[in-house]
């Protein structure tokens, strides 16, 4: 019998092999493990030291993945209250709950699942600071980590997204759900008043297959609902998908939407996918909501969009480069949910967004006359539900495995089907890691394959920060033509060049 100890970030691996046949298959299970590991022998007190700490691998802790019996186990929330990081999960399609918990985790990195856990889609979160309370999925945590829930008998939906109240903030806030049921809930009570209702109230929605076509809304084009925000005297809300059959096969067709609410009425703003809605107050809301801005993001098949309001003018949109195609798709299912999150200090906001593969560094100072500082910082191959900064660490929830498959079956697959069970977890990383991963490597369009009409204006392309940028213009068109470029080299800062 042989014996190898190997040490992998402090989890420690033993491998017995017991024949001669086993043995024959020692180097491939070196290489295997040595592809994860350090390559560094470990002693027998170093293996009883390993003990005495949580094992973690690259900032990955086995022992706070979290499952459900659903055909996927996504990240919806994460969210530092009360001495603890607080963590949902989601099922893909299960407006009336599910297996799914709401997790409590301990300084000391301890995963408590908590009793009052009723599952679902949930992938909103926001702290209201006069009831000094966390809202987060269908859950309301108090400043003592007393846990209280609202039954999806009275607030169905996949609640995707929590906004401050327009009229009363100090005593309500609003959810959102993904088939556009919006309520209006009491902090105190948790009483829920339906101000439009959710869309899968009748029970084939309920039912609905997650890998057919999204259910259709009544009140807004677009579907599959994701961000929800207020000020400047309107609800936002944005959806990144399609209710057709066509966005299952198409990924440039018209999809999703942008739209906001005064309180009695609805006004599409833009017809694109879009996905996170916030400003730089994050998920506290906006500290001066008539006049700080609102933020979203979304993307179309030439670009990732980014829209800011203003009180003065209203929105104004701009184009980025994509650093991945990876997330495209005009039903809206490769995206989850897209953030824009202060991950500084509180006397030193830094915010980082994350948008199709790219940490990018986000001004807080970011408005239509202020458009300077957006920046890429590096590439990753992760699905990112939500992040945050707790103990001086990035916390990212992911979306790591999922059982089904949805719509990733293709010939050169075979029959290769996905885990037993699906799972994810947590990823822990230092707060510079967004700037250590892969090449911010991007492009993007302004037109393509579309009849432009003369003297028509592209939008702003933001696109500072790579040292080494080209373009590539291509005249489809039958006769000559001229085309003007005009760069402002430092954006625009107060209004000018």
């Amino acid at each position: 019998m042989k014996k190898l100890l190997i040490k992998i970030e402090g989890f420690v691996l033993q491998i017995r092999l017991n024949s001669e046949k086993m043995m024959s298959h020692y180097p491939v299970l070196f290489l295997l493990i040595l592809a994860l590991a350090c390559q560094e022998s470990i002693s027998e007190k170093e293996v009883a030291d390993s003990s005495t700490s949580p094992i973690q691998v690259s900032g990955i802790y086995p022992h706070l993945a979290y499952y459900n019996d659903e055909g996927e186990c996504g990240t919806g929330a994460v969210v530092p209250w009360a001495d603890r990081l607080w963590v949902v999960t989601y099922s893909p399609h299960k407006p009336v709950g599910s297996s799914d918990k709401l997790y409590e985790i301990t300084p000391d990195l301890r995963q408590i699942v908590r009793e009052e856990s009723i599952g679902g889609t949930p992938a909103n979160r926001m702290i209201h600071p006069e009831s000094e309370q966390l809202f987060i999925g269908p859950y309301a945590i108090n400043k003592e980590g007393n846990v209280r829930a609202i039954p999806y008998s009275i607030m169905q939906g996949r609640h995707t997204g929590n906004a401050r109240h327009l009229f009363d903030p100090a005593h309500k806030i609003y959810y959102a759900t993904m088939e556009e049921g919006f309520y209006e809930v009491d902090v105190k009570t948790l009483e829920v008043t339906i101000l439009y209702q959710d869309g899968n109230r009748e029970e084939q929605r309920v039912d609905h297959d997650p890998t057919e076509v999204n259910p259709e809304n009544a009140t807004l084009p677009g579907a599959h609902g994701k961000g929800l925000y207020s000020g400047q005297g309107v609800l936002v809300y944005s959806n990144n998908g399609e209710a057709t059959p066509e966005a299952l096969r198409q990924f440039d067709i018209e999809s999703g939407a942008l739209a906001e609410w005064n309180g009695t009425d609805w006004k599409l703003v833009r017809r694109n996918q879009f996905v996170e809605v916030t400003g730089p107050g994050g998920i506290y809301g906006n500290g001066n909501p008539e006049t700080d801005p609102i933020w979203a993001t979304g993307f179309d098949h030439k670009s990732v969009l980014l829209g800011v309001r203003s009180p003065e003018k209203g929105w104004a949109f701009y184009r980025l480069p994509k650093a991945s195609h990876s997330y495209d798709g005009a039903h809206g299912w490769n995206t989850e949910w897209p953030r824009i999150r202060n991950v500084g200090t509180t006397n030193k906001p830094d915010y980082l967004m994350t948008m199709h593969g790219l940490f990018w560094y986000f001004p807080g100072s970011f408005t239509a006359s202020n458009s300077i500082g957006i920046r890429p910082r590096s590439a990753y191959l992760k699905v990112i539900g939500d992040f945050t900064r707790w103990n001086d660490q990035l916390v990212f929830g992911c979306d790591d495995s999922a059982q089904r498959e949805f719509l990733n079956k293709r010939k050169h697959k075979g029959n290769i089907e996905g885990p037993g069970q699906s799972n994810s977890n947590l990823w822990f990383t230092s707060v510079d890691k967004p700037d250590q991963l892969g090449p911010s490597t991007a492009s993007g369009a302004v037109w393509l394959n579309e009849k432009v009409a003369a003297n028509s204006y592209s939008e702003p392309f933001l696109f500072a920060g790579w040292p080494k940028r080209s373009a590539w213009i291509r005249n489809e068109a039958n006769r000559i033509i001229e085309m003007v470029l005009k760069l402002t080299p430092r954006a625009m800062v107060n209004g000018t060049n």
